[in-house]
């Protein structure tokens, strides 16, 4: 065999095997598995090119110390979901040298971005977007952080939580409007432009609905306080709107109204999901959970929150009739916003002492039985002083070895189970609008050419006229100690009664010719 191009070689006792043509060596690889990731475009920090800096804004981000588990939380929620009304994923960017990131198709805007501004909602917009969310998902509520926009077509999706100060919650409007399938909205450029989009609502919403939209665009404001001072605020302020320093009243809910109001517990938030699962709502009112041997410790931290009945009712009345009240009772628009109405209370119950279990106490360890954690009824604003000064003074909960909650453990027993013992505060939350909820409801009194400081708007959607009250108390102040002789100052204190019952004459005369 000859081999070409080599010279002063020998190869001795040798077999070969002449191979003509390319050799190809395979490699078998062991094949890997799938997993949803590959689903997914997976953008390397080196595939972006940054070109020119167009503007900077923080959306949201995820936290570094959570950044891992949020991150592969989000991944897997919008990953499962593939919906028209969900954002939909594209891609992600798992960057081991700084914040990983989801990426989106259609470039989503936050609804938080749009519809707050300086923390507080827009009414205009807020009626809109609770419109746009019941034509999508009828009777939903959904917090404003977790909604965003797409620009295109101006609808509204879920995409990941956004974090913002207060947890707003849009509540969807009902609607029959649905035009070939498609609903109608408006073109994002419009938002700030008010009246196209208060004229688009008023041909596409009810009235009802937009009072709603505007009425929800309340502030709350808590406070911590004393058993006392508890017991006058819940007593005298549900079902009315007040001073927010001084509580002095200025209208409330018909009688009838106010003699049907009641507390009701809205949400508990306690140290396990059993416990939690176990509440029950007993027929006096009082709240029971189950506690098991497992549940004691986390039978240390409890927040049970209670709402007014009648709030909406309020809410929308109120809304509708302030600009007759304040023109009534000469309240200047400046003060507007310092009168509230009341909205519940939480009870914060915190461990006041953890008894230890005794070693030899192993009867409740090691059964499945269980004790019963009663809280105490609040009473109702009707109720008499006597009922509510022993509800404040008493202890606000029990141990209880009976479901029925009749006979309370005694403290012996308490201790020998290592059951804690509480102390707790009470934080009252009122709501109040700002100036600009007032001057959206102006424009909608304006739109049906009615009087802003008559009833005729709340009149016209059936909504309970409200009692206006503090004339007299108003006129009181000028017979203070100090301010005039004493023969003057009556003198004069009676001319502004009669003037103030001349106002009145008038105003009733007025309000008839409306309604007529």
């Amino acid at each position: 065999m000859a081999l070409h191009g080599c010279s002063e070689f020998t190869i001795s006792g040798g077999q070969f095997t002449n191979v003509q043509g390319n050799l190809v060596q395979y490699m078998q690889q062991a094949e890997k598995e799938l997993t949803r990731w590959d689903d997914y475009r997976h953008i390397r920090t080196g595939d972006v090119y940054v070109t020119s800096v167009i503007g900077e804004s923080e959306v949201t981000e995820y936290n570094e110390t959570r950044q891992g588990k949020t991150f592969k939380h989000d991944f897997d929620k919008f990953s499962h979901i593939k919906g028209p009304y969900v954002a939909q994923l594209f891609g992600y960017n798992n960057n081991q040298n700084g914040l990983p990131a989801l990426i989106f198709y259609n470039a989503l805007i936050p609804l938080s971005h749009v519809i707050l501004k300086n923390n507080r909602l827009s009414p205009v917009l807020n009626v809109y977007f609770c419109h746009q969310l019941g034509l999508w998902q009828p009777g939903a509520k959904i917090t404003i952080g977790n909604l965003w926009i797409d620009p295109k077509m101006g609808t509204l999706c879920q995409g990941p939580q956004i974090q913002i100060s207060r947890n707003w919650t849009l509540h969807s409007s009902a609607s029959n409007l649905m035009l070939n399938n498609k609903f109608p909205v408006l073109p994002i450029q419009t938002y700030r432009d008010t009246s196209t989009t208060f004229n688009y609502l008023t041909r596409t919403v009810s009235t009802l609905n937009i009072i709603t939209g505007i009425a929800w665009c309340y502030r709350i404001c808590g406070e911590k306080v004393a058993n006392r001072k508890a017991i006058s605020i819940l007593t005298a302020l549900p079902g009315t709107v007040y001073h927010e320093h001084s509580q002095q009243i200025i209208a409330r809910l018909p009688a009838r109204a106010r003699d049907s109001l009641h507390y009701y517990l809205r949400k508990a938030e306690v140290g396990s999901n059993a416990m939690r699962e176990s509440l029950v709502v007993m027929k006096n009112g009082s709240v029971r959970f189950t506690v098991t041997p497992m549940d004691v410790q986390h039978a240390k931290d409890m927040k049970l929150q209670y709402s007014i009945s009648q709030f909406t009712t309020l809410a929308h009345s109120w809304i509708t009739q302030a600009h007759s009240v304040f023109s009534q009772l000469w309240i200047h628009k400046g003060q507007w916003e310092k009168y509230y109405i009341h909205d519940g209370l939480d009870f914060h119950f915190k461990c006041k002492r953890q008894h230890p279990m005794p070693q030899e106490n192993t009867d409740f360890t090691s059964s499945s039985a269980s004790v019963y954690l009663f809280i105490q009824p609040i009473p109702q604003p009707s109720d008499n002083e006597e009922i509510w000064r022993s509800w404040s003074e008493g202890t606000k909960y029990l141990w209880s070895s009976d479901p029925s909650g009749k006979e309370e453990m005694p403290e012996a027993m308490q201790v020998s189970l290592g059951l804690p013992s509480f102390t707790s505060t009470i934080k009252v939350w009122d709501s109040c609008w700002d100036q600009s909820a007032y001057e959206a409801i102006k424009m909608l009194h304006d739109y049906y050419h009615f009087d802003s400081t008559t009833t005729a708007l709340a009149d016209s959607v059936g909504l309970s006229i409200l009692e206006v009250v503090g004339n007299d108390d108003q006129f009181e102040v000028l017979n203070a100690p100090g301010t005039l002789p004493k023969t003057k100052s009556t003198k004069l204190k009676h001319t502004w009664k009669k003037i103030g019952q001349k106002m009145q004459l008038n105003w009733r005369h007025r309000r008839k010719e409306t309604k007529g």
